[in-house]
């Protein structure tokens, strides 16, 4: 979630009438939504939060703020949107994935094939059935269709499961936690670090190991390498000549 959202995901918890309480750098509240202290005390001097040092809560003016940021982030992301097809033929916005963030630029920390590794752990944990639904479908030919492919959708979850329990079994603990986190369910880097109480730029540390370890088991290089030649053989030994028989 980009901070943006998360901004916003934390307002729209104030607005339904909780009052989020400051811990350390943050204001949480009791559901679990959270926002920066800075951010949260700008909105608290120009009036959008009411609030203190210690607590805030919405105001008269939230909503119309928070209206406003999503106008204006939909437009933003519209523009940045890079939009591509997963191997299911469904659409994905390319730039939400921090791997991409970390393969950018000539000074690229990631490598093409940490990429191709990354997706496949994505791709994973989508058919393992593990990323959160936030829309719900009421059409009765969907749910008729769900309901006769429930067998192999369940199967299919089922492969998927054990797959991504295998990267735990083939990674250190710290490196299959966050190259599931990240790559399977796009959680940024600072919330990762955050979370664990590790240092700033540790998470992309871990994370190119963990990746460089996956590749490797799934024979994935940085570079395409062919089998190597294979030595001509043939049936006389090194350095023989051909010699003449004497017919008599």
């Amino acid at each position: 979630m980009s901070p943006e959202a998360r901004l916003q995901h934390f307002v729209r918890g104030l607005i339904g009438g909780a009052t989020a309480h400051r811990i350390d750098d943050l204001y949480a509240t009791p559901d679990g939504r959270s926002a920066d202290a800075s951010t949260v005390r700008s909105l608290i001097a120009d009036g959008t939060l009411a609030g203190s040092e210690f607590e805030c809560r919405a105001t008269a003016a939230t909503r119309a703020w928070l209206k406003r940021a999503r106008l204006d982030h939909d437009a933003f992301a519209a523009q940045h949107r890079i939009l591509g097809s997963n191997a299911e033929g469904a659409q994905l916005n390319l730039a939400e994935s921090p791997l991409t963030r970390l393969a950018a630029g000539d000074a690229a920390f990631l490598s093409r094939h940490h990429l191709e590794t990354g997706e496949r752990v994505r791709r994973l944990v989508e058919r393992a059935q593990l990323l959160p639904r936030v829309t719900m479908s009421y059409s009765a030919d969907r749910t008729a269709q769900a309901a006769h492919h429930k067998n192999d959708i369940s199967d299919m979850a089922t492969d998927a499961r054990r797959a991504v329990g295998r990267i735990h079994e083939l990674l250190p603990p710290d490196c299959a936690s966050i190259v599931i986190d990240v790559c399977g369910f796009l959680k940024g880097l600072q919330e990762v670090e955050r979370a664990r109480g590790w240092p700033r730029r540790s998470a992309k540390l871990v994370l190119r190991i963990g990746l460089d370890q996956l590749a490797a088991h799934y024979g994935i290089g940085s570079a395409a390498i062919g089998p190597a030649s294979s030595a001509h053989r043939g049936w006389m030994d090194a350095g023989a000549r051909p010699t003449r028989l004497d017919p008599t």
